[in-house]
């Protein structure tokens, strides 16, 4: 079994009469063995013989990526900056003119991808991939098989993404083709309106091939204003329609930044009663979804990184505890107990401590995906972004670890 010692783990919040709220902490000692956490104490027994020192560490959860491209970026090549253009669909089309030339360089990329987002904490990524008229399935296969040489270090998801349009990629079934795939898990869609110019017929393929092969479906949502909203009811009513509650998410969605809180209110009612999830990047550029309005209505939200350095965009720098800030920040999550629940956003919902401060993890049995950071609370880390980080995936170190 290995050992580790003086771990901070969070216990509560104590409300202080001029301060507000605090984050209440203690040195433990975490047991680990066969991936899972099989003892939290206050000391080590007599005969533990595999030690690691945490050096007061913070433990918290290791980090989520809910949508992440791997398969066009530059990273891991020369630098390319971004080709001013005004439209996704003309970045589609700069897009069909290198997609067969970049194949030869995409495991190297992604690689390094990986190798990124991992240095920071991730230990799940939700990997669109294109699956288009220009490549086929060529993007698909070899992006599965990097992240299966790298199964050691993190879980992943499979997205197979008709960036070029659902309708037209699904008129030579490449779609279907994807679906019939081994580790596709999910499938994907883009604005049904303005690419695919007919909301119902798109979204029809769409939800037709995810009961037919028992898939989730997540939709890259890039339009504005009332035309998304409208977008957004209309995939809220197929989740209903075809029985797929919990099972779609919907990304970007600048709508729901676009249109006053009392609507955002309402379409995040009917979002929560069908648990369809949103996933942001929370742009600076652009409106972002208003997470406090979703959450309060139950709505499942995820920052993620979306696009690094690619001919989407030459920013972004891989760290989601980054991202989580970046949303506090937004939002004027200030306070010690929303920075402490905004580590949600980039862990699937998982928090050490519920908003009432009763601590749920880590618990006894949990997989010992645990990011250790310098830091005095989860509010802390949301706040400062600490750079020394140790990460553990399934009991094993995936980083330059603590001394024994």
């Amino acid at each position: 079994m290995l050992w580790i010692k003086n771990v901070l783990l969070e216990k509560g919040y104590v409300e202080y009469p001029s301060l507000g709220y605090k984050t209440d902490t203690e040195l433990s000692v975490l047991g680990i063995e066969h991936g899972k956490i099989v003892t939290i104490s206050d000391t080590l027994p007599d005969n533990a013989t595999e030690i690691f020192d945490a050096q007061g560490y913070l433990a918290i959860p290791s980090l989520v990526d809910n949508h992440i491209h791997l398969d066009k970026g530059h990273l891991g090549g020369p630098w390319q900056a971004v080709v001013p253009m005004q439209t996704v669909a003309d970045r589609i089309h700069e897009e069909e003119g290198f997609l067969e030339s970049f194949l030869v360089n995409t495991p190297q990329r992604a690689q390094e991808l990986i190798d990124l987002v991992s240095s920071y904490g991730a230990t799940f990524l939700r990997v669109h991939v294109n699956v288009d008229p220009v490549v086929g399935l060529k993007n698909l296969q070899c992006i599965r098989d990097v992240l299966e040489s790298n199964a050691h270090r993190m879980d992943f998801e499979l997205v197979a993404f008709p960036q070029h349009g659902t309708l037209a990629t699904e008129n030579d079934k490449w779609l279907t083709h994807a679906m019939q795939q081994p580790g596709v898990n999910v499938i994907g869609g883009l604005d049904p309106a303005t690419i695919d110019r007919d909301i119902d017929a798109s979204l029809t393929v769409l939800f037709e091939l995810a009961q037919t092969y028992h898939k989730e479906i997540d939709i890259h949502l890039h339009d504005h204003g009332t035309l998304g909203i409208f977008e957004i009811e209309r995939i809220v009513d197929y989740t209903e329609k075809y029985g797929l509650e919990g099972r779609v998410q919907i990304s970007h969605a600048y709508a729901l930044g676009d249109v006053s809180l009392d609507m955002v209110a309402k379409i995040a009612q009917r979002l929560a009663t069908f648990d369809i999830a949103i996933n942001t990047t929370v742009p600076i550029d652009t409106s972002v979804p208003h997470i406090p309005t979703l959450q309060k209505a139950g709505v499942r939200v995820h920052v993620i990184n979306d696009n690094i350095n690619d001919h989407w965009s030459p920013f972004g720098t891989g760290d989601l505890l980054q991202r989580a800030s970046r949303a506090a920040e937004r939002f004027n999550l200030t306070d010690e107990i929303s920075l402490s629940q905004s580590l949600g956003l980039v862990t699937k919902g998982i928090t050490p401590l519920t908003p009432s401060g009763d601590r749920v993890w880590p618990k006894i049995g949990d997989c010992a995906n645990i990011l250790f950071v310098k830091a005095e609370s989860s509010a802390h880390a949301i706040a400062r972004v600490p750079r020394e980080r140790v990460l553990m995936f399934k009991g094993a170190f995936m980083t330059p670890h603590f001394r024994k």
